[in-house]
This record gives C-alpha cells, structure tokens and sequence, in this order.
C-alpha cells in the first residue's frame, strides 16, 4: 500500500450541491438495481488495511467480510460471525453554498426497508448447516428496536456521490449490529463531524469496523431457523487526513458491552445518549474519551494498517488529546445531530 501526499487531484474533492431537492426512492425487493460498483474519482483502497477475509468493492466505499476459514477467538476451530472485517472510504467534501454553509445535497432517499441480498455473500451463507432461513436481513427482524443494521459508511456520506451509491449502502457487507442509542447517538454525531471534516480538508479516509473480544460471551441475534450474526463488543473508527506536511489521524473506539437479558436475548449494557433526545436532555457529545491509539485498534481487531509506510509505527502509537477543530459553517445546517454543529 501507497500513501501519497495531498495532490492537485484533491481539487476534484468538492462536490457541488444541487440546487433544488430531490426525492429518490431506492427500488428492489431483493437485489439492488443500481449499479454495485461505478468508477470515479474517489481512492477508497488507498489506505486500506491488510485482513483475511473476503473482499469487494462498492461505488462509496470497499470492504472485507469475515469468512470461514479463520479462527478469531483461538479455540482451534473456524468462526463465521457475519459481520465486515472493516469498510474503507475517501469523503469527498463539499462546495459551500451561497450562505458559505456547506450543507449536504438536498436529496431525500426512501430507504429500502429490507436491506439488499449480496451475491458475493451467497456462498458464504449457503455452507451454513442447520438454517432455513438465508437472507441476513431475517435475522434483524424483530431485534431492530434494539440492534441497527449498523451503517458502518454512512448512507448520507454516500449520496454525495449519488442517489445510487446512497441506496447500495444497504448492504451486509457495511452493516453489524449496533445498539440503537448508539448508532443514532454519538456514532452518528462522529459520523457528522466527519462529514465536516472532509468539507474542512478538501477529502479524508475512513476506516471503520466491529471489534469481538475473546475473553466475552459470544452473543447472536437471529432466530433457531435464521443466520447467526454476532453482536460487537465495541466499535472503532479512523479519520485520515493528508496534506503537505503529513498524514494526520484521529481514532476512536466505543465499547459496546452486552449481555443477555432477562428474556433470554442479548441487550446492550451501557447507555448512550440518542440525538432526538440529545437537546431536549442538555447533552453534549464529546468523542475525546473514546480516543485511542491505532495500534490499540490493530491489537484488538487483528488488522494491520500503514503495512507499508515508512512511519508506521509512529502512525500506530499517536494518540491525540483533542480532536481536529473543525469551524461551524463546515457542518450540515439541516440535520444537526441534537442541534450540535461542534465538538468540544
């Protein structure tokens, strides 16, 4: 793997707004119809990390999934826990508007209401003994209120490529279970600071996945009859920022410790802060204890990120105490996760 030091090809980051809303309906029952992968000026695989597992790519973003030829806890025998090793993405910023704000393309997209089936994943889910039931979507149902399909790329940071590439976020390949409060929380106010971030710096990386601990329980959702996804134990996310002085990085990790309830089903065990409640409660979010060193991630995740740059190891051990400031006209005026267009 390359890393490049900003270039002239990062004038072609900015993404001008359309002018006038538009309302896009994402089709299809079981497949998606849009194109899975079209190719543009975007570099999803430049900081990729090395993984095991499968891999393929999407118009807003490239993936590896877990398959079944690897043994994540140590036990000797191969694991299959349906989740994406990692998503990788470049976010391309945005043109400020008129006003000087840059607010998000002013696209409503009606989701699908189940997610789309992913023929590179049918193998995988095929060899699995003692189902009946094979589309990962089932297994959400009924767990929805508790556990997201996770968005591990953002759908909104996918439309400003398109409509489409929006739409094709809803697939399994992006998704791992998520406590609800979570990913409608803190998980999407980062995911809007990143969105900021990338209007600030012209483009950044993001790197995101789920973390399973050996030494926890493994918890499932997914019904006797349906596919077993595992529930994470934690969650992290990286944000890459090049330019002419370096390569700067911000990483986070949010535990997601669950047990199982007194019905017998696993529920989440910390508490967290959902945005539609977040002004009316008087909560702040902060994301500065939740950030961590890449190589904490690496050691928890078994990735390994930078495998070829000369200051790996540096990469690996930087730890910043603060977040990168990012101004208020850089955010989304529109849908501002509980009001806050700003970190601490």
């Amino acid at each position: 793997m390359r890393l490049l030091l900003a270039s002239l090809a990062l004038g072609l980051a900015i993404t001008a707004a359309p002018a006038s809303a538009q309302r896009f309906v994402c089709r299809g029952t079981t497949n998606s119809p849009y194109p899975q992968f079209v190719s543009t000026y975007h570099d999803h695989q430049r900081v990729a990390p090395d993984a095991r597992g499968l891999a393929d790519q999407f118009t807003s973003f490239s993936a590896v999934f877990d398959d079944d030829d690897d043994d994540d806890d140590g036990d000797g025998q191969p694991d299959l826990r349906l989740n994406p090793e990692y998503v990788v993405y470049e976010l391309r910023g945005l043109a400020p508007g008129r006003n000087g704000n840059f607010d998000e393309p002013p696209v409503s997209v009606d989701r699908p209401n189940k997610w789309y089936a992913s023929p590179g994943l049918v193998p995988l889910v095929e060899a699995i003994q003692g189902v009946t039931i094979r589309r990962l979507d089932d297994s959400y149902s009924g767990a929805g209120t508790v556990w997201n399909r996770g968005h591990l790329a953002m759908s909104d940071h996918a439309q400003r490529i398109s409509p489409e590439a929006g739409c094709n976020t809803h697939v399994f390949w992006n998704a791992s279970p998520q406590a609800a409060d979570l990913n409608q929380g803190p998980w999407l106010h980062l995911e809007n600071y990143s969105a900021a971030a990338s209007n600030k710096y012209r483009s950044i990386w993001v790197i995101a996945g789920p973390i399973f601990d050996p030494a926890t329980p493994k918890l499932t959702i997914g019904d006797p009859s349906e596919l077993k996804i595992e529930i994470p134990d934690a969650f992290f996310k990286i944000l890459i920022h090049e330019s002419p002085s370096g390569i700067d990085t911000l990483a986070f990790i949010f535990e997601q410790p669950n047990a199982l309830g007194a019905d017998g089903k696993p529920v989440p065990t910390q508490t967290w802060v959902n945005c539609n409640r977040a002004s009316q409660v008087g909560h702040a979010y902060d994301h500065r204890p939740n950030l961590v060193t890449i190589r904490e991630i690496e050691r928890r995740t078994g990735l390994q990120f930078f495998p070829d740059h000369p200051d790996r190891q540096t990469l690996l051990g930087k730890r910043p105490r603060k977040l990168w400031p990012i101004e208020t006209r850089f955010w989304d005026s529109s849908t501002p996760c509980g009001g806050q267009r700003s970190h601490p």
